[in-house]
């Protein structure tokens, strides 16, 4: 039996200069450390390497990439391991920038199962050849350390790992390596989720309030299905009413947020919808997120307002919140941010995996390629049936429609997991995490 492997390395202060005499750089003699090897695409982009024996989040040694002024440079450290096939790793790596605009962009930390002569093996699960995979970034600590980390599985035939720890198109920026560990692991714990969306348009109300109160029954049932999250439709306090946008708007928190709140509360499960919020002279088509404890998790304000609606003065929000609950991170947009790939992509990036979408309508395939372009599920809740018009439904990675409502004044609940993978079939293998670092850094969330 091989033995786990376990290799911690810590990296250089966070203000290193070259009078630092406790940092060598690497050049053709001092090529290695523990393994682990300097490496660049090509000479002439090769940025400068370092080895500090006592920097790092615990002071145990560590690995420096530093660019110079050029532009373009690109290199990374790299080990590979002995491993045991048909078995899951885990990975860990914590990683500190210095000069560094978009970590997210310019740093990635990858994993590659292989055979003994670098190979490629086939990944029976997916039944594909397997791929490198793409490490996520999880937080960062107060001292500015980034925790890399991800639990995968090593294919039947696979007998090492190459991991790569890489800095590229940073100039003038550094990274420091540290704390990282490839150890055997249990299958990564199950995160299923019981996503709602419900097909329920109000009518003949008199305002905001009592539109909500309609809306009451199918929170219920939505409850009754063990939903853990339930979309309901755009613009509740003034559908179906003569209210104008001005005239139904309220702060938010306010009357129509406190009784959903209730109702969230009520029931145990988070409700996702929008309505018109005032602040001060602004008017914004807000989404909100309760939560079941009847608190306000947060709001997301209409960052692309459609032209009847700017026409009448709503304003436009300019932010990619997303929000911790007690099942994943949630996302939210409202109908004509979905026409513009660049409001889920803000939200993913943001590191949203669930993405709730109270919509009047637009064409289905739109939700389909968010899910999809952005390897997200989306909740949408609409107030038509059309085949050929937004659904209300639930949109998996592979960007179907897992549950649909057929017919109005319904609730419709598909359960998702989390933490299950999903395989494009092509070499991109999981794609969700390679996007995150792949994605255009221009005019993105950090």
């Amino acid at each position: 039996m091989k033995q786990h492997i376990i290799f911690l390395v810590a990296i250089f202060p966070a203000y290193w200069t070259p009078a630092d005499a406790t940092a060598t750089f690497a050049s053709a003699e001092v090529s290695e450390f523990d393994g682990w090897r300097p490496s660049s695409p090509r000479d002439e982009i090769r940025p400068d390497f370092a080895i500090n024996k006592t920097g790092g989040p615990e002071g145990q040694g560590g690995l420096v990439i530093r660019h110079g002024n050029r532009e373009g440079l690109d290199g990374a450290w790299t080990r590979t391991f002995d491993i045991e096939g048909d078995s899951y790793y885990r990975i860990t790596a914590y990683g500190r920038v210095v000069d560094v605009a978009n970590p997210r962009y310019h740093t990635y930390v990858e994993l590659l199962f292989h055979d003994p002569n670098g190979g490629t093996v086939r990944d029976e699960r997916a039944g594909l050849a397997c791929v490198p995979y793409f490490v996520p970034d999880v937080g960062i600590d107060q001292q500015g350390w980034m925790k890399y980390t991800g639990i995968y599985y090593a294919p039947l035939k696979a007998t090492h790992a190459t991991v790569r720890l890489d800095l590229r198109w940073a100039p003038g920026g550094q990274i420091e390596w540290g704390g990282i560990s490839l150890v055997k692991s249990s299958a990564p714990t199950p995160r299923k989720v019981r996503l709602a969306a419900t097909n329920f348009r109000p009518r003949n109300g008199k305002g905001g309030l009592e539109n909500c109160r309609q809306f009451e029954p199918y929170i219920a049932e939505a409850a009754e299905k063990h939903a853990d999250l339930l979309v309901m439709g755009e613009c509740i306090t003034s559908v179906g009413t003569d209210l104008k946008y001005a005239e139904a708007a309220e702060p938010i928190p306010g009357p129509c947020t406190d009784y959903l709140a209730s109702l969230a509360r009520k029931h145990n499960l988070y409700i996702v919808t929008s309505l018109h919020e005032r602040a001060e002279h602004l008017i914004y088509n807000t989404a909100i997120l309760l939560r079941p404890d009847g608190r306000l998790a947060g709001k997301y304000r209409k960052i692309c307002p459609a032209r009847g609606e700017y026409l009448m003065g709503l304003a436009p929000g300019h932010e990619f919140p997303v929000f911790e609950t007690r099942f994943g991170k949630v996302g939210m947009m409202v109908c004509m941010d979905v026409h513009f790939p660049e409001i889920a992509r803000g939200l993913a990036a943001n590191g949203a995996e669930i993405i709730a979408l109270p919509i009047m309508g637009g064409h289905p395939d739109l939700a389909r390629a968010r899910a999809l372009d952005n390897q997200v599920y989306l909740v949408s809740a609409t107030y038509a049936v059309n085949d050929g018009w937004m659904q209300t439904g639930v949109w998996g990675l592979s960007g179907d429609l897992l549950v649909r409502a057929t017919e109005r004044n319904t609730v419709v609940v598909a359960e998702v997991d989390l933490a299950e993978q999903y395989f494009w079939n092509s070499n991109m293998g999981e794609f969700k995490n390679r996007l995150r670092h792949e994605r255009p850094a221009i005019a993105l969330p950090k």
